[in-house]
């Protein structure tokens, strides 16, 4: 209605007022277009400029993932292979082998020339750990050789890794429940079946002679054993076993390893199965620490009933 009254005044000059005239020229006036258009592509370009530097945000964000997923990668890559693992076996027999006859022509020599024989019966806590330490020296040495100083490996490779901690006991409780279940199996069926009774252990045969004490034992086989052959046998050998014959096949020589340097025949299969589950939960967590974990709480269980003189399961 507005548009067409002023459409008639416009028609009719003599019904326009002064400030009509004015408003209706200025509303035709070329400077109002130019500037509304400005007004416009400014708009446009800012609009441009807003999404170009949320663009180059988004695009800086994408980047540092990448660059974090990469260096992840970079920093987990296990680099050393089955080779390496076999020939750290071989190096470790080796050495300890020579060592154990190198002492013994020592205190022999000292002896007068008598016959000296290091078994348990004759162990004393000096040397058990002396022999003790440098076993767990040439492990973690041969660990550090071959994966981080030879291969450049990171200890996040050899799975130095943060895991949920319920979880870890929940798997520990779980496992801990199945090995005894197992044990007590194995022992009955060896006893009922074949009439093989369980011999003492070298670890029971310590705590009955009474050579070394119970506190260094406890420190031992629940402290520093859990976590020395934890990194050397799930670690080192089973990551690199993985690596080149897959989790199957790792999971098998990496546990026939494990049982196979405790020289225990009678528990040769327990402990085969110990290695086992330590290694699938390991492959299952990706952190060393879950297995160090239930390999500590399983040892501390044993040597309490030995140290507290009940006889339960002679597995170790």
């Amino acid at each position: 209605m507005q548009n067409l009254n002023m459409h008639n005044k416009l028609n009719n000059p003599n019904e326009l007022n002064e400030s009509e005239i004015n408003e209706s020229e200025q509303s035709k006036s070329p400077s109002n277009k130019v500037s509304t258009n400005k007004a416009q592509l400014n708009k446009i370009q800012t609009n441009k400029q807003h999404k170009f530097t949320q663009f180059n945000y988004q695009e800086n964000l994408r980047n540092k993932k990448l660059h974090r997923l990469s260096y992840n990668y970079a920093d987990n890559q296990v680099r050393w292979s089955a080779l390496d693992g076999f020939l750290s076996v071989i190096i470790l027999i080796a050495l300890l082998v020579g060592i154990y006859f190198a002492t013994s022509a020592i205190l022999r020599s000292i002896s007068q020339n008598k016959i000296v024989h290091l078994n348990i019966t004759s162990i004393d806590n000096l040397t058990f750990s002396i022999f003790y330490g440098i076993q767990v020296l040439l492990m973690l040495g041969v660990v550090w050789f071959f994966a981080v100083f030879w291969r450049r490996s990171s200890f996040k490779a050899l799975g130095f890794k943060y895991y949920s901690l319920i979880k870890t006991i929940w798997y520990t409780f779980i496992a801990l429940i199945f090995i005894f279940i197992f044990s007590f199996i194995y022992v009955f069926a060896l006893k009922f079946f074949f009439g093989i009774e369980a011999p003492q252990s070298k670890i029971e045969q310590l705590v009955s002679n009474n050579n070394v004490s119970g506190n260094i034992l406890i420190v031992v086989t629940a402290v520093i054993a859990p976590f020395c052959e934890e990194i050397y046998f799930r670690g080192f050998l089973y990551s690199a076993f993985k690596k080149n014959f897959g989790v199957t096949i790792a999971l098998f020589l990496s546990s026939l390893l494990f049982s196979l340097a405790h020289l225990e025949l009678y528990s040769f299969i327990p402990i085969l199965v110990i290695g086992w589950i330590l290694a699938y939960i390991f492959e299952k967590t990706k952190s060393i620490f879950t297995a160090i974990i239930l390999h500590s709480v399983y040892n501390l269980i044993l040597i309490s009933i030995l140290l507290g003189k009940f006889q339960f399961v002679k597995m170790y």
